[in-house]
């Protein structure tokens, strides 16, 4: 069977509303599902057994992620050993709304059902190309009647074209984003809410590696507030790490069927959702000749050289070794002994590090090394769920092994401001009215109207006319353009009424674009009062506590 299925989900319309795939009751099930499964491989990677493999890699990463917490002053509630479960999520630093957020929190719940640790992956990697809080403007929402509100636009830092949240210094945040967000906040709520989460972020800047990095522990600081005891890992950090050298110098050894293993799953996921565009959910792979991309970013790091990411590109070389590039730019080489010997291809790559070459995954390669190297079940939002769809055919086609499954999480919450209460039932309504004024007026017309004579006989007539059927096409001209001057003699006995239902269905637009502001899920995290989100979220993804497995 096809491990890419199409799966019908949509992102929760409501307010408060929850998607959870699958139900929180089943999901320490699946958890023991996961590693069951995980344990059942047979394959060797990087020179031994997947199960030696994937320990050292789960306990490298762990001990990364409690240095990491140790050195931002983060509780880490217990060391980490086999086989305890780690639930992994992530997304990129900067802050997100509400429906990623759940993540994080049912990562919690989670791992503290199974006995396990959650940890959350800093997508630091990705390019920092929203550079902007959105928000409903204040002015407008005091004063609804009769103006449009409006969204406003805050640029928090510069726009920085190709350039990953890693390489943006933390001195890139404007200080006056604070100002001119709070001159606009649509509620006190909103406005104390940011206010909290700038002043931590503030706190944070002057010893953060990158912007990226201040946005994450700011973050990770108010979730300890909230009583969420999770673990944080950039995926920079993950990417140094000796593990992932060692995979990715597998995925080199092995670049032919990495390439058309990746690109054979895109076009299978393409075919299953009937998706015409190639660039869409991501590109091909490129090829030039024996000259072929693989899906990781590189750059040259820091300094006044240029930190935009560039494609990874290999190239065999005469003596049966591979050269590396950055796009057109050569990096350097691996020799013929390198390749299908994992420990020296990785002390290669170590040294291009060193050398201060860096090389990132992208979304597919990184869940494809850490839902097999690290984690025993990965939460994703409905994207990056319905994408990682294409990691479960990369993971078969390479393997030969069934992957092991992911849970989806999102939710929609909205600002805690007045809206109309508008319905898209009172547009249909309101339009109906235009239409029928000036069709049928004699349905719209007050029944105080319709009860004087003048207007009886005209509707009588109207009637007659409807139930006459012409024999020919002149015939029925004559009836339609007979109905048309009675329907405007009708007009005429409420004159005004027909411009009121214009005016009303103008009114009923302006109200239905209000509160598609007023109730978008896509605001930041950042604008809602914390407690009160953090309270949801355990409520609704709370699931059962498990009893301890017995030892076989």
């Amino acid at each position: 069977m096809s491990p890419i299925e199409r799966r019908r989900v949509r992102v929760p319309r409501g307010d408060r509303q929850v998607l959870l795939l699958p139900e929180p009751a089943a999901l320490p099930g699946l958890v023991r599902h996961n590693q069951d499964l995980l344990a059942s491989y047979r394959f060797d990677l990087a020179g031994r057994p997947f199960g030696e493999f994937r320990a050292a890699a789960r306990a490298e990463i762990m001990a990364m992620a409690r240095r990491y917490a140790r050195r931002w002053g983060f509780a880490v509630q217990r060391d980490w050993s086999e086989p305890q479960p780690i639930i992994l999520s992530g997304h990129q630093p900067r802050p997100f709304h509400p429906g990623v957020w759940i993540k994080n929190f049912l990562a919690g719940e989670l791992a503290s059902a199974v006995g396990g640790v959650a940890l959350n992956l800093s997508v630091d990697n990705d390019e920092a190309h929203v550079q902007r809080f959105r928000l409903p403007a204040r002015d407008l929402v005091c004063k609804m009647g009769g103006e449009e509100v409006r969204m406003a636009e805050v640029e928090f830092a510069p726009h920085a074209p190709g350039v990953p949240f890693e390489e943006q210094p933390a001195g890139a945040l404007r200080p006056e984003t604070v100002h001119d967000v709070l001159a606009i906040v649509p509620s006190p709520a909103v406005g104390e809410a940011f206010r909290d989460c700038w002043q931590r972020l503030r706190q944070i800047v002057p010893q953060a590696a990158s912007l990226g990095e201040a946005f994450l522990v700011a973050r990770r600081r108010l979730e300890e507030r909230l009583g969420l005891g999770n673990l944080e890992l950039p995926v920079s950090h993950v990417a140094d790490s000796e593990a992932f050298r060692l995979f990715l110098a597998v995925m080199l050894e092995r670049r032919e069927a990495f390439f058309a293993a990746y690109n054979d799953s895109l076009h299978e996921f393409r075919r299953v959702y009937h998706e015409r565009s190639p660039a869409q959910p991501v590109p091909d792979l490129a090829s030039d000749g024996p000259r072929m991309e693989l899906p990781y970013w590189v750059w040259r790091a820091g300094g006044a050289g240029d930190v935009r990411r560039r494609r990874l590109w290999v190239e065999p070389t005469p003596g049966g070794g591979l050269a590396l590039a950055a796009d057109e730019e050569p990096i350097g080489r691996l020799a013929a002994a390198d390749l299908p010997d994992a420990a020296r291809g990785a002390e290669r790559i170590a040294e291009l590090w060193q050398s201060g070459w860096k090389i990132r995954p992208r979304a597919l390669s990184m869940t494809l090394f850490v839902r097999l190297a690290v984690g025993d079940v990965f939460i994703h939002g409905v994207g990056g769920a319905l994408y990682d769809q294409i990691t479960d055919a990369l993971i078969e086609r390479l393997f030969g092994v069934k992957p092991p499954e992911f849970v989806l999480a999102s939710a929609t919450v909205y600002l805690p401001l007045e809206a109309y209460p508008t319905t898209p039932a009172d547009l249909a309504a309101a339009r109906r009215a235009v239409r029928d004024w000036l069709y049928n007026p004699d349905r719209m017309l007050p029944e105080s109207v319709r009860r004087r004579g003048e207007a009886r006989a005209i509707i009588e007539e109207k009637q007659r006319l409807l139930a006459t059927r012409g024999r020919t096409r002149e015939e029925r001209r004559r009836i339609w353009e007979r109905i048309r001057r009675i329907n405007g003699r009708l007009l005429a006995l409420a004159p005004d009424q027909p411009d009121a239902a214009e005016r009303q269905l103008v009114e009923v637009e302006r109200r239905l674009r209000a509160n598609a502001i007023l109730r978008s899920r896509e605001y930041p995290f950042c604008l809602y009062p914390p407690d009160d989100l953090a309270a949801f979220y355990r409520e609704a993804v709370r699931p059962r506590r498990e009893e301890p497995r017995a030892e076989p």
